[in-house]
C-alpha cells in the first residue's frame, strides 16, 4: 500500500535570541492540527525526542557479515601463486609506462581546453548549492523510503509522539503533559503525521537550559529552510504490518505483567555493560531475579554479570526468573539515564514483550519491545484477541467512535457512563477502534485516546494464521464446551489463585476438528472490561511456548467463542440466566421477531441477551426501526427508547424478557 504524505515544507529549527524554535510540519491531507507553545524543561524534552529519533531510525535485525576484505586477501594470495605470469607482465612494464606518459600529456592539454567551459557551466554558488541539495537529500529523502514519519496527537491534557523502528520490533512514544507547555496561540486538537528528519533532530540536539525550545506544529507558516508555499512530498510504501504493529503493542500493554521500578543508575550500569561487551555465543538475555519484598537483580548473560538494584524493592507476587531478549534495543535509553528521575519496567514474561518508561522532569518516554528482535510486533503475537473478548453492534460501535472523537480520551467506564453501552461493550468498541488504527491505549493513564493513524479507514486484511483458522473451525464444529462451576476438570498448568477482580471461564477444547481428538482444558480470566488477564492451556504448545509466539489454537477458540458470547458462557457465570439460558430454549421461540437491547442490563450482558435471541431463531439488531418487534430497555435507556415509542415498538423490561425465555406469560 503506497501512501503519499504531503507537507507544506520540511520541518526546521531556528535559533533566535529567545531560544530554539522547532517548526514541525504537519501532514496536509489530514484535518488541521495546530500547537504553538513554549516548552518548559526544554532540555528534558529534547533528550526524549532524540531518543524517539533513535527508535524511528533503528534497525537491529541481523545483517550478513561483509566478507569483502577477506575476499581481497584471498585474491592477493592467489596472485602470489602466479609468479611466472606476473614475471612476464613485468617485462612489459617499460612499454606501458611510455604509453601512460603520452596519455598524461594529452589529458593535460584537454583539461587546459576545458577550463573556460567549466567556468561558464559552474557559477560562483554552484558548489554551495550542490552541497545544500545533497545535504537536504541525505537529511530528508534518505529517510523517506525507510522511515515512517511520527504520528503526533494533540490532546487537551498532553501531546503524544509515536514511532516504530525500521525493523518494527521497537515502539517509541514521547508524552509531553500540557502543564509543560505554555501555549502562545489557539490550539487545534487532533492527530497528524509530522516531518521528523535528521536535520530537525540535529537542531533539537542544540537545545540547552539557557536556550529553551518553542514547539510549533501545523501545516502552514514560514520555513527558514525553504521558501513559503513550497511543498515536500514523500511517497512511502506502507508495510501492511504497520497498523497491526500499533494494535499489538497497545493490546499487549493492557495484558497483566510484572511491574518493576528501577533506579536510573541500575539501568545505566546495565547498558554500560552491553555497550562495552559483545557476545559471541548465547544465551543473549537479561535475566531478572525477582523475590517479593527484596530488591531485584539483573543477570547479563552469557557473562553472568550481576547488577543489583540499589533503591527500589520489588513488591509483586511473582517469585522466580524472567528472561528478555533483544536487549541491545534498550541502548536508546542510554542518553536519558544521567538525568532520569525514574525508570519503570513491565515484563509480560520470559521471551515476552516488555515496556520501559523513563521520566524526565515530567516528560515521559515509553519504549515497547517485542519478545525478540526478529519477532516484530505484527508477526506472531495475537494480543489483540486477548485484549477484549466481547462483541459490539455496528450502532454501538459508531456511537463509541463518535464519543471518543469528540472527547479525545475516554476510559471504558467513562464511555459506558456517557452512553447506553455496558462496560464490556464499551471496551470492545474501543479495542475495535484500536484494531482499525483509529485509537490508542495509553498504559500510563489507563485511557483510550483518539488517534487516527492514516487519513483514510484502514482495511482489515484476511488473517492467514493457521491457528486462528483452526480456532474458528473448532468453534464452528462445536469443539468448545464451557465447564460450569463444580464440573470435574484436569489440573491446568500454571493456574494462579482466584482473583476477585476477574471472572474465570473454564473450557474443554477439542484438539482438532475430529470428534475423537484429545480434549484440552483452557482457563480464561476476564476482567470487568472483558480483557484476558490470564490464559492457560494444558496442551504441549502452550506448555512450551506460553504466549511467546502467540496463544495456541485452543486458547484462541475459547477466546473467539467468548467474543461471540455464546449462551454457554453466560450459563456458566450468571445464575440469573439460570433456566432461561442453555439448551432449554426452543429453537423457534423468537422466530420472525427482531429485538433491540438498550441501557445497562443487569440480568444479562448485552451479548448474552443477543445470543439468546439468535439461539431462539430471532434477530438481534443495534438500532430501532419499523421492523423491530421488541425493545428491551435496561437502566439509563436513551435515544433508542424514545425512537421505539415514536414508532410504536413494544418495550420490555429485562424481567419480561426473561419471562419470554422461560415461556411464562408476560
Amino acid at each position: 500500500m503506497e501512501v503519499t504524505q504531503l507537507y507544506a515544507r520540511p520541518s526546521s529549527g531556528t535559533l533566535s535570541e529567545g531560544g530554539m524554535r522547532l517548526d514541525v510540519a504537519a501532514e496536509l491531507s489530514r484535518p488541521p492540527v495546530a500547537l504553538n507553545a513554549f516548552v518548559r524543561d526544554s532540555l528534558a524534552y529534547a533528550r526524549v525526542m532524540l531518543a524517539l529519533y533513535a527508535v524511528v531510525s533503528g534497525d537491529h535485525r541481523a545483517k550478513p557479515k561483509d566478507h569483502t576484505a577477506y575476499q581481497e586477501w584471498v585474491q592477493q594470495r592467489y596472485l602470489e601463486d602466479l609468479g611466472v605470469e606476473m614475471a612476464s607482465r613485468l617485462r612489459q612494464m617499460p612499454g606501458l609506462s611510455d604509453q601512460r606518459d603520452t596519455l598524461k600529456a594529452r589529458v593535460t592539454a584537454l583539461r587546459k581546453d576545458a577550463q573556460p567551459l567549466e567556468k561558464l557551466l559552474q557559477s560562483a554558488d554552484f558548489f554551495a548549492s550542490r552541497a545544500k541539495y545533497f545535504k537536504w537529500l541525505w537529511d530528508n529523502d534518505k529517510d523517506a523510503w525507510m522511515v515512517l514519519d511520527p504520528v503526533v496527537s494533540v490532546h487537551p491534557d498532553c501531546v503524544v509522539f509515536e514511532v516504530f523502528s525500521i525493523d518494527e520490533s521497537s515502539y517509541g512514544r514521547v508524552t509531553v503533559p500540557m502543564d509543560k507547555l505554555d501555549t502562545l496561540s489557539e490550539t487545534v486538537y487532533g492527530t497528524t503525521n509530522v516531518d521528523y528528519s535528521k536535520a530537525l533532530a540535529n537542531e533539537i540536539s542544540r537545545v540547552r537550559d539557557y536556550r529553551p525550545a518553542y514547539l510549533s506544529v501545523g501545516g502552514g507558516g514560514v520555513s527558514v529552510a525553504t521558501g513559503a508555499g513550497e511543498h515536500l512530498e514523500k511517497k512511502i510504501d506502507l508495510p501492511p504490518t504497520w497498523v497491526r504493529g500499533f494494535l499489538q503493542v497497545q493490546s499487549a500493554a493492557a495484558f497483566a505483567g510484572i511491574d518493576l521500578t528501577l533506579s536510573a543508575s541500575t539501568v545505566a550500569e546495565m547498558l554500560a555493560v552491553l555497550r562495552r561487551r559483545h557476545e559471541d555465543e548465547g544465551p543473549r538475555s537479561l535475566r531478572f531475579v525477582l523475590t517479593p519484598g527484596e530488591k531485584p537483580k539483573i543477570i547479563i548473560e552469557p557473562w553472568n554479570v550481576e547488577i543489583a538494584e540499589t533503591e527500589s524493592v520489588y513488591d509483586g507476587d511473582y517469585t522466580g526468573d524472567v528472561r528478555i531478549w533483544g536487549r541491545r534495543r534498550l541502548l536508546v535509553l542510554e542518553s536519558l539515564m544521567p538525568t532520569a528521575d525514574k525508570v519503570t519496567a513491565r515484563l509480560l514474561g520470559t521471551g515476552m514483550p516488555s515496556y520501559w518508561t523513563v521520566f524526565q522532569k515530567g516528560h515521559r518516554f515509553d519504549l515497547g519491545l517485542s519478545g525478540w528482535t526478529q519477532n516484530d510486533w505484527s508477526r506472531a503475537a495475537r494480543f489483540d484477541l486477548l485484549a477484549s473478548t466481547g462483541s459490539v453492534s455496528e450502532g454501538d460501535f459508531a456511537q463509541a467512535a463518535s464519543a471518543l472523537e469528540t472527547r479525545l480520551r475516554l476510559s471504558p467506564e467513562e464511555l459506558a457512563a456517557n452512553t447506553d453501552l455496558s462496560r464490556e461493550a464499551a471496551t470492545s468498541a474501543l479495542q475495535r477502534l484500536c484494531r482499525e488504527g483509529r485509537a490508542m491505549y495509553d498504559l500510563a493513564a489507563g485511557v483510550y485516546r483518539w488517534r487516527q493513524l492514516l487519513p483514510f479507514p484502514v482495511e482489515n486484511e484476511e488473517d492467514s494464521d493457521p491457528r486462528l483458522y483452526l480456532a474458528r473451525r473448532l468453534v464452528a464444529t462445536g469443539g468448545v464446551k464451557w465447564l460450569k462451576p463444580g464440573e470435574e476438570e484436569e489440573e491446568t498448568f500454571g493456574l494462579p489463585a482466584e482473583s476477585e477482580a476477574t471472572t474465570r471461564y473454564r473450557a474443554q477444547v477439542r484438539g482438532g476438528e475430529e470428534k475423537r481428538e484429545r480434549k484440552f482444558h483452557v482457563v480464561l480470566d476476564l476482567d470487568a472490561d472483558g480483557r484476558a488477564r490470564f490464559v492457560s492451556c494444558d496442551c504441549a504448545w502452550h506448555r512450551r511456548e506460553k504466549l511467546r509466539k502467540g496463544p495456541c489454537a485452543h486458547i484462541l477458540a475459547a477466546t473467539v467463542l467468548a467474543s461471540q458470547q455464546q449462551v454457554g458462557a453466560g450459563a456458566a457465570q450468571s445464575p440469573s440466566a439460570g433456566s432461561g439460558g442453555g439448551a432449554a430454549l426452543r429453537p423457534d421461540r423468537f422466530k420472525g421477531q427482531a429485538f433491540v437491547f438498550t441501557g445497562a442490563l443487569t440480568l444479562f450482558t448485552r451479548e448474552q441477551a443477543e445470543a439468546l435471541v439468535m439461539q431462539g431463531g430471532g434477530k438481534a439488531s443495534g438500532s430501532v426501526s419499523r421492523t423491530t418487534t421488541y425493545l428491551v430497555a435496561g437502566d439509563k435507556a436513551s435515544s433508542k427508547l424514545t425512537k421505539a415509542r415514536e414508532l410504536g415498538v413494544s418495550v420490555l423490561t429485562e424481567t419480561q424478557f426473561q419471562a419470554m425465555l422461560e415461556d411464562r406469560a408476560q
